[in-house]
């Protein structure tokens, strides 16, 4: 692959670190879209907040870890990069609820109410911003080009 590309081992890792990241970035953009629908579709931008956040975190564990991708959605929180941002916030605890919240929106038909689904939306919403917001940070100084 080096040899097609013209890129180096290490260019390879950031620019798929980067194009997770951005793929992140478009299930955030597809959640914004389902929470400003009439009415807002709470249960459906639950799942894409999530997946922003899945893969966010998946862009940077790949770069922290070379070569294994830590796919798992139950796995991947236990392998967020030692020097990633948790000063403030137990992003480990965050995904796992976020992936919670999200199997209870797609599979679980109670509440039926889309407004009970509301509380949960925002936060994970949030909590998506949030992550999104710190990972891109952290990827820029991993050599990442976002």
């Amino acid at each position: 692959m080096v040899k097609d590309s013209g890129r180096t081992v290490t260019e390879l890792l950031e620019k798929v670190a980067a194009d997770r990241w951005i793929f992140a970035s478009t299930q955030r953009a597809h959640a914004k879209i389902l929470m400003r629908q009439k009415p807002p579709l709470y249960r459906s931008a639950i799942s894409r907040h999530y997946y922003a956040m899945y893969h966010a975190m998946r862009a940077c564990v790949f770069l922290s870890n070379p070569g294994d991708d830590h796919e798992d959605h139950n796995k991947l929180p236990l392998h967020i990069p030692p020097d990633f941002d948790q000063q403030s916030v137990n992003w480990q605890a965050k995904l796992k609820d976020a992936r919670l919240a999200r199997n209870r929106a797609d599979y679980e038909p109670y509440p039926k109410a889309n407004t009970a689904w509301q509380a949960v939306a925002l936060t994970i919403q949030s909590d998506a911003e949030d992550l999104l917001r710190v990972s891109r940070l952290y990827l820029r100084k991993k050599g990442c080009s976002l």
